[in-house]
């Protein structure tokens, strides 16, 4: 849900199954995978994609990076798209950030099923709204936000189980937006069941500021 532009991060993607990873580097402007690897997860670590022990995760995300081989250690995750609440708002226009954020969340309790000290929000700025039906009543300028809302206690378990596999995460985005722009950029079909590596391949964008 953030990005950062610093190469070397691996994209870190925690399946019903298995966990995959991927670390991509650039040779003549074009990307392409450096390491990868993926290890298998037992059975009830996830039910219904939410963890339910996050030692057994940890153990299998860090056997998924010694079988890749990176020694990278800043990592990008994601959230399943059943876990979060995304809902387009308009706002004002021509707000500074702080300003944004507080009405965002002002805004994210008309949205989200629970207390907004449970969640963990962010947004982006989507771009000029669309202008006002005829009729309505007329307003200044505004812009179009998209707010994504989860359960800030599902987004730390994904933090701590990183942690404990010896992993620094700097980017929580959704399963959604970076398997979208896994398969934008492309390169995943040159790796062997390369379809299984989409969504990692387009959390391991991020760090070149996809």
């Amino acid at each position: 849900m953030f990005s950062i532009n610093q190469p070397g991060l691996l994209g870190v993607d925690i399946g019903e199954t298995a966990v995959r990873v991927i670390e991509l580097g650039r040779r003549r402007g074009v990307l392409y995978c450096r390491h990868c690897g993926m290890a298998a997860l037992a059975p009830g670590v996830l039910v219904d994609g939410n963890i339910d022990d996050i030692d057994l995760l940890a153990a299998s995300v860090r056997q998924a990076c010694q079988a890749s081989g990176s020694r990278c250690r800043r990592a990008a995750l994601a959230m399943p798209l059943d876990s979060l609440i995304t809902q387009t708002i308009r706002l004002p226009a021509g707000l500074p950030e702080e300003q944004l954020e507080i009405l965002v969340e002002l805004e994210a309790v008309h949205y989200i099923p629970f207390t907004i000290e449970d969640a963990s929000l962010d947004f982006c700025i989507l771009g000029p709204a669309p202008a006002s039906p005829p009729g309505s009543e007329p307003g200044g300028a505004e812009i179009e936000v998209l707010l994504v809302a989860a359960r800030r206690a599902g987004v730390q378990r994904r933090l701590d189980a990183a942690a404990s596999a010896g992993l620094q995460a700097v980017v929580m985005d959704s399963e959604a937006l970076a398997l979208q722009a896994g398969m934008t950029h492309g390169g995943w079909q040159a790796l062997p069941d390369g379809a299984a590596y989409q969504l990692a391949w387009g959390l391991a964008l991020h760090g070149f500021a996809r």
